[in-house]
């Protein structure tokens, strides 16, 4: 009678995931742009940011998200932010100099959930300086302690339309800085400084693969997408998200770029069902073990076999695990959910088995990803994100794979399986 016992205890612990709360002490940044370093997660305090052309000026939208939880009226006394616009990573030649701007709700910041939206407008270079693009600076301080600098790439002269256009709430008012939405939630397409018009949007019900590990050297093969079913979808008019999937928004089906959105479960980035538990497993998993826990009769009691036997039968060891592991799942999926989720992305996977890097070096087409000393053999460790073009989204990148990440990645994957993640 031991089992239901042990059942009922660790599936509390997978329905009560959320993610640990942002911390700002620590958090520190380069002004320069070129490289983000933090002593804790280097993702969490900025999450999100994005650029729309606004006529003769870009505006600039930042999600930021307290350690704590804070009113409007506290969020703008408590912290300040400051701006500047560089020409690239690498240079410290400001286009514009450093301004602070003044918070005031409504007028450039909202609250939306634990977030909050902030946004400021720059203004285009002069066209004879023949300046197309730019890198915009936000660095955001806590008056209680700690600042973190966030980068957004701009383009000043763009046939991109997603530079043009983006979704918006239901009202219009806070941009979706991510690339997904809940199935159900409504909002609206719109542009700034755009003439309203009609887009085209299909939807494809594409089950896309997770990410292959950083030792897998052969690429993938292209698959091919076919469309389940199209709508229209007129610019400034509220629209329902009502399939799960991606969905793809463009003015013309001429158009090489155009706008992805994922469509998500209720709960995401959380996961709460075993379906949905089970699959990141395939990270730290071989294939009898995916077998027993996707195909039988009972995915519940399945999936607690799992953790119970990866941990010796020791609950306190399968509870923590099952903790950790998946706060990280939830945590790719708000950081890198792409076309696909975000834990299939090569960005989550290494977030999810290695944990946030120390540092992240960033420049305009890759990330580097650093690690300090993880074991005897190696005293830094190195992932390499090149960003790649790709039509639906923007911030599309891959992993630049080599046979020589072996001895770094099975100690990673065994300490999971050992129960052995701090």
């Amino acid at each position: 009678m031991k089992y239901p016992i042990y059942f009922v205890s660790l599936l509390a612990v997978l329905a009560g995931c959320t993610p640990s709360n942002v911390k700002t002490k620590a958090r520190t940044g380069s002004s320069a742009g070129a490289t983000s370093s933090r002593s804790s997660d280097p993702f969490l305090f900025a999450l999100r940011s994005r650029f729309l052309d606004n006529g003769d000026q870009v505006r600039v939208y930042v999600s930021v998200e307290p350690e704590r939880e804070l009113t409007p009226e506290a969020f703008a006394q408590e912290f300040t932010v400051r701006t500047s616009l560089l020409p690239d990573y690498n240079s410290r030649q400001e286009l514009l100099p450093a301004r602070a701007v003044k918070l005031t709700e409504g007028e450039n910041f909202l609250k939306k959930g634990q977030s909050f939206i902030l946004w400021y407008d720059l203004p285009k270079p002069a066209a004879d300086k023949q300046i197309y693009t730019g890198v915009a600076m936000t660095e955001i301080t806590d008056t209680k302690g700690g600042t973190a600098v966030n980068d957004t790439p701009i383009r000043f002269q763009s046939g991109k339309v997603s530079d043009y256009f983006a979704f918006f709430d239901a009202a219009g008012k806070v941009p979706v800085l991510t690339n997904f939405a809940r199935q159900g939630d409504t909002l609206q397409l719109k542009g700034l400084s755009r003439a309203d018009t009609a887009f085209k949007s299909f939807h494809y019900g594409f089950d896309f693969d997770p990410a292959l590990p950083p030792m897998a050297t052969m690429r993938p093969q292209p698959k091919q997408l076919y469309v389940d079913s199209m709508a229209r979808v007129a610019t400034g008019k509220p629209f329902v998200v009502g399939k799960e999937g991606l969905h793809y928004f463009v003015r013309d089906t001429t158009e090489t770029y155009g706008i992805g959105l994922v469509g998500v479960p209720d709960r995401y980035p959380r996961y709460t069902f075993p379906q949905q538990l089970n699959r990141p497993l395939v990270y730290m998993s071989t294939n009898q073990e995916i077998n027993d826990v996707r195909n039988g009769n009972e995915p519940k009691r399945a999936l607690d076999r799992y953790w119970l036997a990866m941990s010796n039968g020791n609950q306190q060891t399968a509870k923590r695990t099952i903790s950790a592991f998946y706060r990280r799942v939830e945590q790719a999926n708000k950081l890198f959910t792409g076309y696909k989720e975000g834990w299939k992305t090569d960005r989550g996977m290494v977030y999810i088995i290695m944990g946030p890097p120390n540092r992240v070096n960033r420049s305009k087409d890759r990330e580097v990803w650093v690690y300090n000393k993880r074991n005897s053999q190696f005293s830094e460790i190195n992932f390499t994100f090149n960003k790649r073009s790709n039509q639906f989204v923007e911030d599309h990148y891959e992993l630049s794979r080599f046979v020589e990440f072996q001895p770094i990645w099975y100690p990673a994957v065994e300490a999971w399986r050992n129960g052995e993640i701090e």
